[in-house]
């Protein structure tokens, strides 16, 4: 009887463990916490795009971006320096023509990767001057995001602009 209690304690013991960690010794991430993590990956998404495209603000790169972020955009390879360089020009042109940026997505399909997220989304962008309309674009893009600490970077992006 004291081998029998033995014997479940250790196989109930391996069952538990097997449960708790991959078989690479990384953690599972419950369900919750994927949700959850997701949801930041999206809210990064749209928040980047708003202080990155919209405002124009270069230092808003290293917040959003990890130091090595590729943007890969109809044939055109970007950086975080050529994005800079794109927004310090953009953010003339803006000044001077007085437009906003609006930025619109639906988000299609997300995969969690431990420490790294997969999202793919329609990215929709509505130039406006005063009350007018003056501009639209539609992209199909993806994003991979990877943990950092306890947030999350945007790695690479894949954009590819549809046709209105």
């Amino acid at each position: 009887m004291k081998r029998i209690l033995i014997l479940t304690t250790i196989l109930l013991s391996i069952m538990s463990c097997g449960q708790s960690a991959k078989p690479d010794g990384s953690q599972v991430i419950d369900e919750d916490q994927q949700d959850k993590d997701i949801k930041a990956v999206k809210t990064l998404v749209r928040q980047s795009f708003e202080d990155i495209w919209s405002d124009l603000d270069t230092s808003a790169i290293n917040q959003y971006h990890t130091r090595d972020f590729l943007l890969l955009e109809n044939g055109m390879i970007w950086n975080n320096d050529s994005i800079a360089y794109y927004l310090v020009k953009e953010n003339l042109n803006q000044k001077r023509e007085k437009y906003q940026r609006l930025n619109h997505f639906d988000f299609l399909k997300s995969v969690h990767h431990q420490n790294s997220i997969w999202v793919a989304y329609h990215n929709y962008g509505t130039w406006i001057k005063g009350k007018d309309t003056v501009g639209t674009a539609h992209w199909l893009e993806s994003v991979v995001a990877i943990r950092d600490g306890d947030q999350w970077q945007l790695e690479q992006m894949h954009s590819t602009k549809l046709s209105n």
